[in-house]
């Protein structure tokens, strides 16, 4: 997807407005429905997932002094080419049930290795994420760098769930050659609103864009 066309989706505005999931202190829980299955079949051999699950960089791309999250491109990618490291994250979409605000109920969360592996536990062990509630359990004081969550899957009930967007080219920016070197230069042109940096474990922040 070129600049102008990535410009041009932010001021369209075609994501829904949502807010990053974020569990404060130690000993918070909250009861969501996932927005994805987990396990999908079977892709080369290998158990094929519907997690949104993507190797990216993190870098300030516009001089803004936040850092905006890129897809890596592998072999291909200037910003590893530049020594910035990629990093193996997930980005979750879920139905805050939790929330009192219904408008502000879907909501992002995004997870790295260790979450990774026990959402693919999870799946493995409960089926379809879509069909039961999950309560999420925070171990670790607020600003621990050695926050846990713990996760117990409820019973099976129905519940309508909203399909997941695809967070590639808006929340995560899909930039080809040139302007993976704008982006390290700080130099990358994005639209004034686009909110679409993240703070790893807290979420903190207002309402993004996705």
């Amino acid at each position: 997807m070129g600049l102008q066309d990535l410009i041009n989706k932010y001021d369209n505005g075609g994501f829904s407005k949502t807010g990053w999931f974020q569990l404060k202190d130690d000993g918070d829980t909250a009861t969501v429905r996932l927005l994805h299955k987990g396990e999908v079949g079977v892709k080369d051999g290998e158990t094929d997932y519907d997690f949104p699950i993507y190797e990216v960089h993190k870098l300030d791309v516009d001089g803004s002094g936040r850092d905006r999250t890129c897809l890596c491109k592998g072999e291909s990618c200037e910003f590893c080419k530049s020594g910035n490291k990629p990093q193996l994250r997930m980005f979750l979409q879920m139905v805050n049930k939790d929330e009192k605000d219904k408008d502000k109920q879907v909501q992002l969360w995004e997870r790295g290795l260790t979450d990774i592996k026990n959402l693919i536990g999870l799946a493995g062990e409960y089926g379809d994420l879509t069909k039961r509630d999950i309560k999420i359990k925070r171990s670790g004081a607020k600003g621990s760098l050695k926050t846990t969550y713990q996760y117990f899957p409820k019973d099976p009930s129905e519940m309508e769930i909203p399909e997941p967007q695809n967070l590639v080219g808006s929340l995560i920016l899909d930039l080809d050659r040139e302007d993976q070197i704008k982006a390290i230069e700080g130099r990358l042109q994005l639209n004034k609103g686009n909110n679409n940096d993240s703070n790893n474990d807290s979420g903190a922040g207002a309402t993004r864009v996705f």
